[in-house]
């Protein structure tokens, strides 16, 4: 998901995000099944560890690998 935010700061720093409502409530709907929003950065950043890894391997092939 793309967010299209418009940020506003102040004293040069940026203090707030003023979202489409769309994009707010297809967020809150995201975050609803989290129990705070560092859960839900967890989550972000293990689906880009996953988008990003160059190759996945099957339990059994990982087995095999070990002898086990």
């Amino acid at each position: 998901m793309t967010l299209h935010a418009q940020i506003i700061q102040e004293e040069g720093k940026p203090m707030f995000a003023v979202l489409p409502y769309k994009d707010f409530e297809i967020l809150t709907e995201s975050l609803k099944s989290f129990d705070n929003l560092e859960d839900f950065a967890d989550y972000m950043l293990a689906i880009k560890g996953k988008q990003e890894a160059a190759k996945w391997h099957t339990l059994d092939d990982v087995e095999k690998e070990l002898g086990l």
